[in-house]
């Protein structure tokens, strides 16, 4: 047996043993357990959601930004084939002006032909504009659907742009 004299002086019990003799022992089941069991794996779960999360909003950002771009080339590509709608009767009298009629059908029709080929919703959103004889400017929304967070709820994503372009330049418009 052990005496208290004997823990003070750096001896100490036989490995395993118990230093102090307890009258009833206590049971495995009332044994003080650590209370983090399994609290990595809930981190690493609630880390893994989150980035998952990120990463959606991450793609269905870069699907609205590409939809910007996109309605900005349509609106550009939409204004340039207006600006080449020249009014032949107005020419042959020496005067180089835009047809209006003819500018916002060859407007939309390329609009048109954009969406049946790509199979995106795109469309005008209002008439053409002529801040000159010799200019036009095109309205034009593109509609996305996000990628991902569709899972969240059904919504649509719309960019709308306008382009203007000039007949007969080749330096920048001021429109």
């Amino acid at each position: 047996m052990m005496r208290d004299t004997d823990l003070a002086h750096g001896v100490g019990p036989p490995c395993g043993a118990d230093p102090l003799p307890r009258a009833h022992p206590v049971p495995r089941a009332h044994q003080v357990r650590g209370t983090d069991r399994g609290s990595l794996t809930l981190f690493v779960l609630f880390f893994a959601i989150t980035a998952l999360v990120l990463a959606s909003l991450l793609v269905d950002v870069g699907s609205a930004v590409n939809a910007q771009e996109r309605a900005a080339d349509l609106a550009e590509q939409a204004a340039r084939a207006g600006a080449n709608a020249i009014d032949l009767a107005a020419l042959r009298d020496g005067n180089v002006v835009v047809d209006q009629n003819e500018a916002c059908v060859s407007a939309g029709q390329v609009i048109q032909k954009y969406a049946t080929i790509s199979g995106i919703d795109a469309a005008m959103t209002q008439n053409c504009t002529y801040p000159g004889p010799r200019q036009v400017t095109v309205y034009v929304s593109v509609t996305t659907k996000p990628i991902i967070t569709t899972f969240f709820g059904s919504f649509t994503m719309k960019a709308h742009e306008t382009a203007c372009a000039e007949f007969g330049i080749n330096q920048g418009v001021a429109c």
